[in-house]
C-alpha cells in the first residue's frame, strides 16, 4: 500500500468514520424549511441544502430567537439520531495506537452540537486530543476554520496533518487548510458519489483500511517531530 507523507496530527470526523449513528438529516432540512416558512423566510433557505448554513440565513434574516429554535431542533434530532450508535470495529484501538504509541495528536472535527459529540466519545470510548464541536467555530466543514482551530491548538502546522471522513465536506476542509493529505472512507454500503465534489488524496472502503495507511512502516519514535 502507498505510504503517506510524514505527519504529526490526524483530524477525524466524528459520525460515519468512527462510529455509526442514525441522524435524520431530511428531517432536520424539513424542520428548517418549516420554520423559515413559519416566519415566512423560505426565499432566504431555499437555494441551500446545507442545515447548518440554513440555520445561520434564519438567524441572519429572523433574528436570535429564530436561531435558537432552529438549534433546539438540531439538538433534538441529533440527540434522537446518536441515541443507540453502533461501533466501528477497529476505531477505538487506532486511536489509542495513534495517540499512546505513536505519540500524535487527535482531533476530532464534527458539524455536531458539543453535548452530543462527547457521549458519543465517552459512551464509544474513542480517546483524543481535542473537540471541535460546531460551537467552537463560526464557520463549519466544509470551511476550513475546523481543521485549522484544531492545527493551531496543537500548535501543528497543516502541512503536518491528516484529515480523515466519510463525505466530501470533510476532505474540502482538509484540503482548503492545507493539510498534507486527505484520506476519504467510502463505505461499500454508501452512494459512490459521496466524494465527487471533492476527492480525496487516498480513498478507501474501511477503517481498517485507513489503519494500514496511518500506521504503515511507522515506528514510536516516528510519531512526533
Amino acid at each position: 500500500m502507498m505510504r503517506l507523507p510524514d505527519y504529526s496530527a490526524v483530524l477525524f470526523d466524528l459520525d460515519g468514520t468512527l462510529v455509526r449513528t442514525f441522524i435524520d438529516f431530511p428531517a432536520m432540512r424539513e424542520d428548517m424549511h418549516y420554520l423559515a416558512r413559519k416566519r415566512n423566510q423560505e426565499a432566504a433557505v431555499g437555494d441551500t441544502d446545507d442545515i447548518l448554513e440554513m440555520a445561520a440565513r434564519l438567524r441572519e434574516h429572523g433574528g436570535e430567537s429564530l436561531y435558537a429554535e432552529a438549534m433546539r431542533l438540531l439538538i433534538q434530532r441529533e440527540e434522537e439520531g446518536c441515541a443507540n450508535p453502533e461501533r466501528i470495529d477497529g476505531a477505538s484501538e487506532l486511536l489509542y495506537l495513534l495517540r499512546d504509541k505513536l505519540g500524535v495528536k487527535v482531533a476530532i472535527i464534527t458539524r455536531n452540537c458539543r453535548s452530543v459529540s462527547e457521549k458519543l466519545l465517552e459512551r464509544m470510548n474513542l480517546p483524543h486530543d481535542l473537540l471541535v464541536a460546531r460551537e467552537d467555530t463560526a464557520e463549519f466543514k466544509p470551511h476550513p476554520e475546523p481543521v485549522l482551530r484544531a492545527c493551531r491548538n496543537f500548535l501543528t502546522p497543516p502541512s503536518k496533518a491528516i484529515m480523515v471522513g466519510d463525505l466530501w465536506a470533510d476532505i474540502a476542509s482538509g484540503s482548503a487548510a492545507g493539510v498534507v493529505s486527505t484520506i476519504g472512507i467510502r463505505w461499500p454500503y454508501l452512494p459512490k458519489d459521496r466524494f465527487d465534489r471533492c476527492p480525496p488524496d487516498f480513498l478507501v472502503e474501511s477503517l481498517l483500511d485507513v489503519s494500514l495507511l496511518l500506521i504503515n512502516e511507522r515506528t514510536p519514535d516516528s510519531g512526533s517531530d
